[in-house]
C-alpha cells in the first residue's frame, strides 16, 4: 500500500459546535469539546489556518524557506492571535531549553542545516525532520507553544520533501513534553 501525502488534521479540542463542524469538514478523526481553549480564544482558528497553508498541499521552498526569520514567523502565524509576543525569542530562563543568551544561535542551526539538507530524499528526510523537531524542542525558543510549533515544523519539512506527515499521538502531555 502506498503511503498517502494527504495530511490528517488532528484537533485536540474545540469549544463550540461550529468549530467541531469545521474540524470534521477538514477530516478530523476525533473531537473533544472543552469549556475553553488551553491558550485562549482563537487558538483553534489560528492553528487550522496555518495547517491549511502549509499541509494541505506540498509547501514550496518559497512558502516555507526554513530561514531564521521564517522559523520565527511560523510561530507568529500559529499563535500571534493569542499572544502578542508570539514569534519573539524568549528572554527568560526556563526549566527546559537552552540559556536565553544562545537561543538565537541554536535556533539558527535549523536554518543553516535546512539549506545543506534541502536536496535530501527518502529516509534522510525523515531523520532530518526528527532532528529538527528534537532541536526545536530542546532549544525551546519561545515562552510557550514550542511543542505545537516544533511538530508543525517537522511536518512541513516532511511534506516539502514528499514524505507523509507524522500523526502525533494524542497525549495528556504538556506542550513541551513531546511524544518523541
Amino acid at each position: 500500500m502506498e503511503p498517502t501525502l494527504r495530511p490528517r488534521v488532528k484537533i485536540c479540542c474545540t469549544n463550540n459546535v461550529a468549530e467541531a463542524r469545521l474540524a470534521l469538514r477538514y477530516g478530523a478523526d476525533a473531537l473533544g469539546l472543552v469549556a475553553r481553549m488551553p491558550s485562549g480564544p482563537g487558538e483553534f482558528e489560528s492553528i487550522l489556518r496555518v495547517t491549511e497553508k502549509y499541509l494541505l498541499s506540498k509547501p514550496s521552498h518559497k512558502l516555507a524557506p526554513f530561514t531564521f526569520g521564517w522559523l520565527l514567523e511560523l510561530h507568529r502565524e500559529m499563535l500571534g492571535s493569542i499572544w502578542s509576543w508570539a514569534g519573539e525569542i524568549r528572554t527568560t530562563q526556563k526549566n527546559i531549553g537552552v540559556s536565553p543568551k544562545i537561543v538565537s544561535a541554536e535556533l539558527g542551526v535549523i536554518a543553516i542545516e535546512s539549506e545543506k539538507r534541502h536536496s535530501e530524499t527518502g529516509e534522510l528526510v525523515i531523520a532530518t525532520a526528527a532532528e529538527f523537531h528534537h532541536r526545536a524542542v530542546w532549544v525551546h525558543p519561545f515562552e510557550d507553544g514550542n511543542g505545537r510549533w516544533a511538530r508543525l515544523l517537522a511536518n512541513i519539512w516532511l511534506m516539502q520533501h514528499d514524505q507523509p506527515v507524522t500523526i502525533w499521538p494524542a497525549t495528556d502531555l504538556r506542550d513541551t513534553e513531546s511524544p518523541i
